[in-house]
């Protein structure tokens, strides 16, 4: 079997990192909505650019290091390159920070681009322990 941090369908490489982006946006729109500056697009794509680019470069980089970062392995990488070189791009570029927003930016993140993995590897451990007993179970009959 191929070792599934190498080996990813483009398929499954294509919806991971538009989860991951769809996820990017969202944790802008969040940030947009809580601080009342409104929900537009360009005002989203604003907030949210420094953190796409920072994404693009975890992929990268998790690429390079653990194969696909589409389950699990390479998470972490695309997590934190995605909030630490992310806020570093947003403040490059004349954004503001501020302790707290880098805090929320490392939580919210992590929760995002890791937490998906995690549930789909969860959902995933339930649905082949659930075959392998019904394969046992069916053998013994």
């Amino acid at each position: 079997m191929a070792d599934p941090r190498r080996s990813a369908t483009p398929t499954a490489v294509a919806v991971a990192l538009s989860v991951d982006l769809v996820l990017v946006l969202l944790f802008a729109l969040v940030g947009r909505v809580s601080h009342d500056e409104g929900a537009t697009w360009a005002g989203v794509l604003q907030v949210a650019w420094p953190f796409v680019v920072a994404l693009l470069v975890g992929w990268l980089l998790a690429r390079r290091r653990s194969g696909w970062p589409v389950r699990m392995p390479g998470s972490t990488t695309v997590w934190a390159v995605t909030a630490v070189f992310g806020l570093v791009l947003r403040v490059a570029t004349g954004g503001g920070f501020a302790w707290s927003f880098g805090v929320v930016t490392l939580v919210l993140l992590g929760i995002f681009l890791v937490g998906w993995r995690c549930a789909v590897e969860v959902g995933r451990f339930g649905v082949e322990g659930l075959n392998r007993w019904a394969e046992r179970a069916a053998s013994r009959r």
